[in-house]
C-alpha cells in the first residue's frame, strides 16, 4: 500500500485547495476559470462552459486510472463512477435532454470508456442502456434491466445503488467506511423523494442494505411519512454528520454536496490514523470530484448569466 498511498499523495499536491475553490465562487468570466486548469488546455477567449466540464470531468477520470494501476482495490470506486455516470444519463433521458448533454456529470473509466459513454447518451430507451451495458458485461447491466415506460429515475436509481451495493464488498477500511456511507446518503435522498411523491412503491423493498446509520426502520419510517417528518426522521439517524442541515435547505445539490462533505471528513481522519491504506487514495479521488463539482458549478452559473 505505501506505493498508492504515496501517489496519492503526490496527486492531492494537484487540487485545488480550499481557498482557491471558494474563489471560484466569485469568478466572472470563463478564462479565469480555465486558468485554473492550467496552462495549454483551452485557448483564452474560445473556453465555453461545456468544454470546462469536460475537462474538469476527465481530471477525475485520470487521476482514478492513475491509481487504479497501483491497486486492484480501487473497484468500488470505479463502479460508483459508472453509477453517477449511468444515473446523469438516465435523468437526461428522462428529462428529455438533448444527447450530447446527458453526459454533463459523467467520468470515463475502465469500463465506460469515453466513447462507451457517447454510446450510452445517444441510447433513447433505458432498454437500450441495458442492451449496451451487457453487450460490454457491465455489472450494472443488471439494474437497468426490466425498467418500465415511462422512465422512473427514482427506481431506477434504487436499482443501481442496490447493484452497486451487492457488488461493492471492500476490503480495506477506508473502502468500507466510503461504500456504507455512499449508501446511507443514497437511502436518506430517496427517503426525502418518496416522502415527497407519496406512497406509490413499496418503500420496504426500495431500503437499499449496507448502510451504517439510515437503518431500515429510519427508511420506512421517514418514506412513508409527510416530507417534513421524514427530515426530522433522517436528521437523528445522521446526526453528527454533516447531512441534518442539508436535509432542511431548499438547494437541490445541498445533500450531495453535504455527503460529499462528510466523505472526505471521514477519509482525512483515516489516511491520519492509516496513512498507508486506502484512505490517500479515496481522499485525493474525492477532493477532485469536489474540485470539478466547484469549477462545472462556477462555469454555467457564467454562462448562463448568473450573479457572481
Amino acid at each position: 500500500m505505501t506505493a498508492i498511498a504515496a501517489r496519492a499523495r503526490g496527486l492531492g499536491t494537484t487540487v485545488l485547495a480550499a481557498d482557491a475553490l471558494a474563489e471560484l465562487e466569485r469568478a466572472r468570466d470563463l478564462d479565469q476559470l480555465a486558468a485554473t486548469l492550467g496552462r495549454g488546455l483551452v485557448s483564452p477567449g474560445e473556453v465555453d462552459a461545456e468544454t470546462i466540464d469536460r475537462l474538469v470531468r476527465d481530471r477525475v477520470a485520470s487521476d482514478l486510472a492513475i491509481l487504479a494501476r497501483w491497486s486492484d482495490r480501487l473497484g468500488p470506486l470505479e463502479l460508483d463512477e459508472d453509477r453517477r455516470s449511468l444515473r446523469a444519463i438516465v435523468r437526461g433521458l428522462a428529462g428529455a435532454v438533448p444527447a450530447r448533454r446527458r453526459l454533463a456529470g459523467t467520468v470515463p473509466t475502465a469500463r465506460l470508456s469515453r466513447s462507451r459513454l457517447a454510446a450510452l447518451g445517444d441510447a433513447v430507451t433505458v432498454g437500450e442502456l441495458a442492451a449496451l451495458l451487457a453487450r460490454h458485461d457491465h455489472p450494472l447491466a443488471q439494474a437497468l434491466a426490466g425498467s418500465r415506460t415511462p422512465i422512473d429515475p427514482l427506481a431506477i436509481e434504487l436499482a443501481l445503488a442496490r447493484r452497486f451495493a451487492e457488488l461493492a464488498r471492500p476490503r480495506d477500511r477506508a473502502m468500507r467506511d466510503h461504500v456504507a456511507q455512499v449508501i446511507d446518503a443514497e437511502n436518506a435522498a430517496a427517503a426525502l423523494q418518496l416522502a415527497a411523491r407519496g406512497h406509490d412503491v413499496d418503500v420496504d423493498t426500495a431500503f437499499v442494505a449496507g448502510g451504517r446509520l439510515v437503518d431500515r426502520r429510519a427508511f420506512v419510517t421517514a418514506a412513508a411519512a409527510p416530507i417534513d417528518t421524514a427530515r426530522e426522521v433522517l436528521a437523528r439517524a445522521l446526526a453528527h454528520t454533516p447531512l441534518p442541515r442539508a436535509l432542511f435547505a431548499s438547494a437541490p445539490a445541498a445533500l450531495e454536496d453535504a455527503a460529499l462533505a462528510w466523505q472526505l471528513q471521514t477519509q482525512a481522519r483515516l489516511r491520519r490514523i492509516e496513512p498507508l491504506g486506502l484512505a490517500p487514495a479515496v481522499y485525493v479521488v474525492l477532493r477532485r470530484r469536489d474540485e470539478a463539482r466547484h469549477l462545472r458549478r462556477a462555469a454555467w452559473r457564467i454562462a448562463l448569466g448568473g450573479a457572481a
